[in-house]
C-alpha cells in the first residue's frame, strides 16, 4: 500500500513538474523575437497609438531573414491595446460583393480582421495611407453647379472616396433626390467598381463629409 502511495506521488510530482515546464515554455515563446529590420514593438505600439484608431494604414511585414514582404497589408485600425491592434483588411470590391450576397464568403483578396500582436516582431513599417486622389477633389462650389443643373432620374457617373470603405467608389446610375442648399443629394447605383448590382443601391452623399472626384451626365 505504500509503495502504491509513493509511486502514486512520484507520479504525480512528475506531473506537476510537467505541467511547470510547459508553462514555462509557454511563457518564454511570449517573449519578443525582432526579426531583422523589424519595429520594436514598444515603437510599434507607439506608432499605431499616435495613428489612432479609425485610420487607413499600409503595413509592410519582414520574414524571418529581414526581407520585406513584396506586398503591403492595407487595414483600417478598428481596434488598440496594450498587447495588439486589429486592423480590418480594405478590399473596397470585396466588401461591395459581400454587400451584395452576405451569404457568400470571398477568401480570393482577403479579408476580415487581423490582430496584429507588438511582440510578434514582424512588422517593419506601418504608414498612415492618404489616398492620392483626394488631392484630385473637385471644387464644392463646381459640383454644386453641376448637381443643380441636373435633373432629377437622369443617368449619372459619379466618383467619391467612402470613408467607410476606406476607397475610392466608382459608380454609374441615375439621380434620385437632391437639395442643393444642404449640399446633399441620393444616387441609385447599378453599378459600382465595375460591379453590376443585382440590385440597384441607394447612398446619400453630403458634401461636407464625402469628397468627390467626378460627376457628369452619361451621354
Amino acid at each position: 500500500m505504500h509503495s502504491q502511495k509513493s509511486a502514486y506521488q512520484n507520479n504525480f510530482f512528475g506531473e506537476e513538474r510537467l505541467a511547470r515546464y510547459f508553462l514555462k515554455f509557454f511563457k518564454t515563446r511570449k517573449k519578443s523575437q525582432v526579426r531583422p529590420g523589424a519595429l520594436h514593438p514598444d515603437e510599434l505600439r507607439e506608432m499605431i497609438k499616435k495613428i489612432g484608431k479609425d485610420k487607413k494604414v499600409n503595413i509592410v511585414r519582414v520574414q524571418y531573414d529581414g526581407t520585406p514582404e513584396e506586398n503591403p497589408v492595407s487595414v483600417k485600425i478598428v481596434n488598440i491595446q496594450e498587447d495588439y491592434f486589429t486592423g480590418v483588411i480594405v478590399n473596397v470590391e470585396r466588401s461591395i460583393k459581400q454587400e451584395m450576397d452576405d451569404k457568400l464568403i470571398y477568401v480570393k483578396g482577403g479579408g476580415g480582421s487581423v490582430d496584429f500582436y507588438y511582440n510578434d516582431g514582424d512588422i517593419m513599417s506601418v504608414e498612415e495611407d492618404f489616398d492620392e486622389t483626394i488631392i484630385q477633389e473637385m471644387d464644392e462650389e463646381q459640383v454644386l453647379e453641376i448637381l443643380d443643373a441636373l435633373d432629377l432620374n437622369e443617368s449619372v457617373r459619379i466618383s467619391y472616396y467612402d470613408k467607410g470603405k476606406g476607397g475610392v467608389i466608382n459608380g454609374m446610375g441615375r439621380l434620385i433626390s437632391k437639395e442643393v442648399a444642404a449640399k446633399t443629394f441620393v444616387m441609385e447605383l447599378s453599378l459600382i467598381n465595375d460591379i453590376e448590382l443585382d440590385d440597384p443601391k441607394k447612398v446619400t452623399l453630403n458634401l461636407d463629409q464625402t469628397p468627390v472626384f467626378a460627376l457628369e451626365v452619361l451621354i
